[in-house]
C-alpha cells in the first residue's frame, strides 16, 4: 500500500528561462566544433538475435539490463537478450505506461491503475485517491521519496513519504509526459524533465524547488534523456541535443536518420535498414549485423550497452561488444537506508578473466571469469550517493561500466574518499591537464584558469562529464591539445571516484 499525507507545493513557471551552458564554463572557442571526420562511421561487426511479434504486439519496455517487455491480443510477456520468452501473469487488461525494473518485474500504468507486473503475478498499488487516476511515472512510489507520478488531476512528487502537489498550468496537465532515466526520476541531481505542448520542462527539487519551460521541442521526435549528453532529439532526419542554451547538431554523415535512442550516453541511430552507434568518444559504427535489410521503425537502447530494434514484425536484440550487465543495483536506483547489497555482472565471453570492481573507489572482491562474474559487498551502506564502477579487458579494448545509487536517509552528499586512493593529482591528473588541457586553462589561456589542484578539483566531475562525450579538448583548439584516449578518461573517472585526492 501506498501511503501518505496529500500536501501542495507551488510554485510558478518561469518561460523561456535559459540553461547555464557548461561549455562556457570549461570552453575553449566553439565547444560544438567537430573535426571533419566526426561524422562518419567506420564498419563493425555486432551480433543479433530476432523473434517473430504476433499480430498487435508492441514493444512496451526495456530494463537498463536489457530484458524486453512486449504486449499484445494475447497478453503481456518478457524477452531475455538470450531471446527466452516468458509470460507475464498481469491482472490489467493493457498497459498504457511501463517502466521495466529488471528481469522480472516492472510498474504499469494500467486500467487506471498503477500495478506491480512480476512473472507469478501483478498487483495493485494503491495512490491516494485524492492524486487522481494515473497516467505516467518515473522512480518507485513504493520508496519514501525520488518518485513523480503525472495524473488525471497534475503532478505529484513522492518526498518523505508524503504526496506533494506541483501547481502547473491546467493547459499542460492534458499532454504532460515524464522524461524518466531508465526508470529513475533524474540522476545525481535533482532535476526531473517532462514534455508539454511541444516544450521540454524543467522540474527541480528537494531543498531548492523551481519550475520553468526550458527548450522548444517544435519539429522534435524520438526525445531521448541522458545524464552526461542532455537531451536528444531527431528533427526533421538531423540528430540535435539540447545542451542547456540550445539546440546543437550532432555531426553524422550517412544519411537521413530515421529512428534514434541514447543509454548511457551512447547514441544509436538507424537510416533505413541500417543500424549505427556512437560511443562516448563520439566515434561512429555502423554495425554489420545478420538481420534482412529491412528498414528499422523503433529503438530501444539501454545503460548495459546493448538495444533493441524494430523492424518488419520483428524485434532484434542487438548485441555488441561493450556489452557489460550488472545485477544487484540499477542505475539512480534509490534503496532503503542500511541494505546490505551483493553484485553479480556478465559479459562476452571473450573478455578478460580480471574484472576489476570498486565501490565509492574500494576494491571489491571479484570471482569468476570469461564474461560471469560475482562480486562481495557484505556491508550495509550509508546514506547518500554511491558508485559501483566496473572495468574489464576485452579484445577490442578495455570496457567500463559505472552504475550511480543512492541509499535513502538524511545524507544525501558523496561518499567518504577512500583510504588509499590509487590516483592522484600530482602523479597522474596534472600530466593530463598539462597535455590537454593548459592552452586554454592555463595561465595565459583565453578560459578559465584549471591549473592548480584546487582549481581543477572544484570542477572536476564537470570536467569528467565533457571529456568523456569528447567535447573537451574541443576541435577549436587547432590541434594544440590532444585528446585524453580511453585509458586516460579511465583514470580522471577514478580520480573523481576516489575523492579526487592530490
Amino acid at each position: 500500500m501506498l501511503l501518505g499525507r496529500y500536501a501542495e507545493l507551488v510554485f510558478g513557471a518561469v518561460r523561456h528561462a535559459r540553461w547555464l551552458c557548461l561549455a562556457a564554463i570549461l570552453g575553449c572557442g566553439d565547444a560544438h566544433l567537430a573535426n571533419s571526420q566526426a561524422g562518419v562511421a567506420a564498419v563493425a561487426s555486432a551480433t543479433a538475435s530476432c523473434v517473430v511479434l504476433a499480430e498487435g504486439e508492441s514493444l512496451v519496455g526495456v530494463s537498463p539490463e536489457g530484458e524486453a517487455w512486449v504486449e499484445g491480443g494475447e497478453g503481456m510477456r518478457q524477452l531475455s537478450p538470450g531471446g527466452t520468452s516468458t509470460p507475464i501473469d498481469a491482472g490489467f487488461t493493457r498497459a498504457d505506461e511501463l517502466v521495466a525494473w529488471d528481469a522480472s518485474s516492472a510498474l504499469v500504468v494500467g486500467d487506471n491503475s498503477l500495478w506491480s507486473a512480476t512473472f507469478t503475478g501483478s498487483e495493485p498499488l494503491s495512490l491516494p485517491p485524492e492524486l487522481g487516476k494515473p497516467r505516467f511515472l518515473c522512480g518507485d512510489p513504493r520508496n519514501s521519496g525520488g518518485s513523480f507520478v503525472v495524473t488525471t488531476r497534475g503532478l505529484f512528487e513522492r518526498r518523505d513519504g508524503t504526496w506533494m502537489r506541483w501547481t502547473v498550468p491546467v493547459e499542460l496537465i492534458e499532454s504532460m509526459r515524464i522524461r524518466d532515466l531508465q526508470g529513475a526520476c533524474s540522476g545525481q541531481e535533482p532535476v526531473m524533465y517532462f514534455e508539454a505542448q511541444q516544450s521540454l520542462w524543467e522540474v527541480r527539487y528537494g531543498e531548492i524547488a523551481s519550475f520553468r519551460e526550458a527548450a522548444d521541442l517544435t519539429d522534435m521526435t524520438d526525445t531521448d534523456p541522458d545524464v552526461r549528453v542532455g537531451f536528444v532529439a531527431l528533427r526533421n532526419g538531423e540528430l540535435v541535443r539540447f545542451d542547456g542554451a540550445g539546440w546543437a547538431g550532432i555531426p553524422f554523415d550517412e544519411g537521413s536518420v530515421t529512428a534514434m535512442s541514447i543509454a548511457d550516453s551512447v547514441l544509436w541511430a538507424s537510416v533505413g535498414a541500417e543500424l549505427y552507434r556512437r560511443d562516448r568518444f563520439e566515434k561512429w559504427e555502423r554495425l554489420e549485423t545478420n538481420m534482412w535489410p529491412t528498414p528499422i521503425s523503433a529503438i530501444e537502447a539501454y545503460p548495459a550497452g546493448g538495444a533493441w530494434v524494430v523492424r518488419a514484425g520483428q524485434l532484434c536484440h542487438v548485441a555488441h561488444r561493450e556489452t557489460l550487465r550488472v545485477n544487484g543495483v540499477r542505475p539512480y536506483q534509490r534503496l532503503a537506508e542500511g541494505s546490505a547489497l551483493s553484485f553479480s555482472a556478465s559479459g562476452d565471453p571473450a573478455m578478460g578473466s580480471a574484472l576489476t570492481a570498486r565501490l565509492d573507489g574500494r576494491a571489491l572482491p571479484v570471482t569468476g571469469s570469461d564474461g560471469s562474474w560475482t562480486l562481495t559487498e557484505a556491508q550495509a551502506l550509508a546514506a547518500g550517493w554511491h558508485s559501483l564502477a566496473l572495468d574489464v579487458s576485452a579484445p577490442q579494448g578495455v570496457v567500463r561500466r559505472t552504475v550511480k545509487f543512492m541509499v535513502e536517509g538524511e545524507g544525501t552528499g558523496p561518499p567518504p574518499p577512500p583510504p588509499n586512493p590509487t590516483v592522484s593529482w600530482e602523479r597522474d591528473i596534472r600530466p593530463l591537464y598539462e597535455a590537454s588541457c593548459a592552452v586554454c586553462h592555463g595561465e595565459n589561456g583565453n578560459q578559465t584558469f584549471l591549473g592548480s589542484y584546487e582549481a581543477f578539483a572544484a570542477l572536476g566531475q564537470l570536467a569528467l562529464d565533457l571529456v568523456s562525450r569528447g567535447e573537451m579538448p574541443p576541435a577549436s583548439a587547432g590541434g594544440l591539445a590532444e585528446p585524453l584516449d580511453e585509458a586516460e578518461v579511465g583514470l580522471l573517472e577514478t580520480w573523481v571516484q576516489e575523492g579526487m585526492g592530490l
